[in-house]
Order: C-alpha cells, then sequence, then structure tokens
C-alpha cells in the first residue's frame, strides 16, 4: 500500500503533472498500484509532503490519498473518510446522478471494448483496448459496492445481451483508437465536472481516479496515433508578431470584433477545429450503426444524425477555410460494409444520445467562447437541432422501454394525497 501525501496549496499541485508524464505502466491495470515514480519527483518528496521545491514551506492541510496495491481489496480513499467510515454521510442527490451515470455509461462502453477486443488485431492498439476495458470493469465494481452500502439499487445498464462479439468486423483497427482517444477526451471533462460537484471525500477521490486515468488514456492514444501517422493535427497559424490591441480606428473603418469579415482568433479556430474532429467520429458510428441496427426506426434515425453531423462538418470546415485554415478530413474507409449487428439498438441509441449530450456541451463552450457574432449564432442553432434530434431519439427510447430512469426525488404532493 503506497499513500502519498499531497499538500492542498494550489501553488504546489505538480503532481498531477507528474502523474500525466508517466509513460511506462506507473498504474497496474488490475489495482492502480504505482509501480515507480517520475524521476523528477522523488519518493522521499512525496511522503514529506512536497509536491514542488523541497524548501518550500506550506501551512495548508495535507491531503492523503491512498492507492490500492493489487491483491489489496481496499476502495480508492483520500483524506480521513474511506467508504467504510463515511456510512453516516449519505450521498448527496449530484454524487448519486454521477455515480449513476458514470456506472450506465461504463457498462456500455465495456460492450464496446470487449467487442473491439475480439476483433483488433494491432498490437499497439489492443493493450489500450483491454487497459480500459479493465478499468470500466473496476469503476463499475465501485460503484456498485458504494451503492450497496447506501441501499440504492444497483443500474441495470448495459450487459452481455446488448454486444454479440462474433459479429463480423464493422470498424477497422484505426476507429478503435481514434474511439479511445475521443472517449479519453469526454471523459476528461465529465470526471472533471463530476469532482467538483461532489463534497464527500472518498467520492471526490474516485472521480479523481477516474479523471487521472482519462487523462492517462487520451495520453496514450494521442502518442500512438503520432507514432502511426494517424491524429488529424490542429491547425497551424502565422505567430504574431507583436500583441494588439482592438484599435477605435477599425470600428470606423468597418472591420469590427464581433464580425464576420475578420479572421478567426486561434480560440475560435480550435473549437471549429474539434467540432469538425468529433464530428467526423460521429458519422462513422452513425453509418457503422445504421448498417447494422435491427429497427427500422432506428435506422432512419442513425441516417439522420449521419445527415445532421456531415452538415455541421460542412459549416465549420468552410469557417475555416474561408480564414485560409485547412480543416480535417474524414476517416470514411474505417467502417467496414458489414450488416452484422454487434450491438442491440438500445445501445446504439443510448450511444448517441451520450454522444449528442457531449456535442451540446462542446457548442455552449464553443459559443460563449468565440467573439465573432456568426459563430455565435451558428453553435446555437446548432445546438437546438441537435436538442431536437435527442428528444426525438428519446421517444424512440421510451417507446422501447429501452430508457432507464435515473433516481429521483420523492414525490411529496403524491405522497400526501395517497395518505389523505
Amino acid at each position: 500500500m503506497h499513500t502519498l501525501h499531497l499538500d492542498e496549496n494550489p501553488h504546489t499541485r505538480l503532481l498531477n503533472y507528474e502523474y500525466a508524464r508517466l509513460k511506462q505502466d506507473d498504474v497496474c491495470s488490475k489495482g492502480h498500484s504505482f509501480k515507480r515514480y517520475p524521476k523528477k519527483m522523488p519518493m522521499s518528496r512525496i511522503r514529506n509532503g512536497y509536491a514542488s521545491h523541497p524548501r518550500e514551506q506550506h501551512n495548508a492541510p495535507p491531503m492523503y490519498i491512498t492507492m490500492p496495491s493489487p491483491n489489496n481489496k481496499q476502495k480508492f480513499t483520500l483524506g480521513s473518510d474511506t467508504m467504510s467510515e463515511t456510512s453516516h454521510k449519505p450521498l448527496t442527490a449530484s454524487e448519486i446522478g454521477c455515480l449513476w451515470l458514470t456506472y450506465i455509461s461504463n457498462s456500455m462502453l465495456r460492450c464496446v471494448y470487449i467487442y473491439g477486443l475480439q476483433h483488433n488485431k494491432d498490437e499497439d492498439i489492443h493493450p489500450l483496448l483491454q487497459g480500459a476495458y479493465e478499468k470500466t470493469g473496476q469503476d463499475m465494481e465501485t460503484i456498485r459496492t458504494i451503492f450497496e452500502a447506501e441501499n440504492i439499487p444497483i443500474p441495470v445498464g448495459f450487459t452481455e445481451q446488448d454486444v454479440n462479439t462474433k459479429a463480423n468486423a464493422l470498424f477497422d483497427d484505426t476507429f478503435f483508437l481514434d474511439y479511445l482517444n475521443k472517449v479519453g477526451k469526454i471523459s476528461n471533462t465529465q470526471y472533471a465536472t463530476f469532482q467538483s460537484i461532489s463534497t464527500r471525500s472518498d467520492i471526490r477521490a474516485f472521480f479523481v481516479q477516474c479523471l487521472l486515468s482519462a487523462s492517462r488514456l487520451y495520453d496514450q492514444t494521442t502518442e500512438t496515433m503520432l507514432e502511426k501517422g494517424l491524429l488529424i493535427r490542429p491547425p497551424h497559424i502565422s505567430p504574431p508578431q507583436q500583441v494588439d490591441f482592438v484599435d477605435r480606428k477599425q470600428y470606423k473603418h468597418g472591420f469590427s470584433l464581433v464580425s464576420d469579415k475578420r479572421p478567426l482568433n486561434v480560440i475560435e479556430i480550435s473549437h471549429l477545429y474539434t467540432n469538425v474532429e468529433t464530428n467526423l467520429l460521429g458519422i462513422m458510428i452513425c453509418t457503422g450503426f445504421g448498417q447494422t441496427a435491427k429497427s427500422q426506426k432506428v435506422r432512419n434515425y442513425m441516417l439522420r444524425g449521419k445527415d445532421i453531423a456531415k452538415k455541421h462538418v460542412q459549416l465549420f470546415g468552410e469557417k475555416l477555410v474561408n480564414s485560409d485554415i485547412q480543416a480535417p478530413m474524414t476517416w470514411d474507409a474505417a467502417v467496414r460494409q458489414s450488416t452484422d449487428p454487434p450491438f442491440s439498438d438500445k445501445l446504439m441509441m443510448f450511444h448517441i444520445n451520450v454522444l449528442i449530450q457531449a456535442s451540446i456541451g462542446r457548442y455552449g463552450v464553443a459559443a460563449g467562447s468565440s467573439i465573432r457574432n456568426d459563430l455565435a449564432g451558428m453553435y446555437t442553432r446548432l445546438s437546438a437541432e441537435i436538442a431536437a434530434y435527442a428528444e426525438d431519439g428519446a421517444e424512440i427510447l421510451i417507446e422501447n422501454e429501452w430508457l432507464e430512469e435515473p433516481p429521483r426525488a420523492a414525490d411529496r404532493d403524491k405522497i400526501i394525497k395517497k395518505k389523505s
């Protein structure tokens, strides 16, 4: 058992950065036990509570993170609260919701991963899929333990009935590498949010661990994509010669900071690029799901999603091209011609729903970060479009009794009326 002593001083949070620097198997796939520490972070400094220079003195209270060894079944803990010691601290609604969503999502991802493991032959990608598969199972077991202790029903989620590993290969190996990369990217945002709205220390620690693993997955898959020449690199611009401020004279001559006539700034470029990239993956997923869905309604829904994603890629790409920025290119060849369904219609519909939620979040951030008025308006319109698409998808899920309801607050009015 290794215990890391991490000072909470905001100036000494180098340790999280050091975790991301680990390029070898620093975290055991079965127990998250650190096999080694980075050379720039001596163990003596970690034990003494320093994550920066050893001569610095800090008065902030320390935070302890306990990482279980491979053969130890004790769960990830933080601070003085362990799972056995928090029985008197009931979970908040936000904590239940975050854990519930994590369980459902991980059960879906496990189905995708185990199918990928059955067909993926690339010796560089296969270990990444294996590690992601094992990690989702460990996280589900942790959540199951928490829910059982709190007398909360375990979600049904997705099981072996929702995946057919014997189905013909639907995607090429490169698809799963890109898929893992996007999962790591989306999970980074999700787990950071979950950790920030959790209060119980063991729950916060759990999401810290999930965040570290997601960051590591993104780092590993990005490195692998670079090595294989598969990464669609973000665009480059000529470095500015100096720092500029908006000149009042420019406004008089028709150049406005919010005008759609001025060139894109780097923040706007980054959001356009990211949204092109993720929609390209959405096109591939909708194509594969549309080819293999059993229900005609689901097939039509996937075809509609593919058309929406294509339109969004075109709109974002035009904005980039109009500023002489090259847009990312698609990977159509990653989807094979198989019509043999590897996943249940229920799983495929839920998966698209997850992608839509992530897209709405990205579009909202992009709209708030883009100063040009045409970009903000575009993101708002496109968000409304995919929200309507998501609503139609929810109707299909409800119609087929596929939509699992999250835990909800008691209906007090109903209880009162029943009493009377």
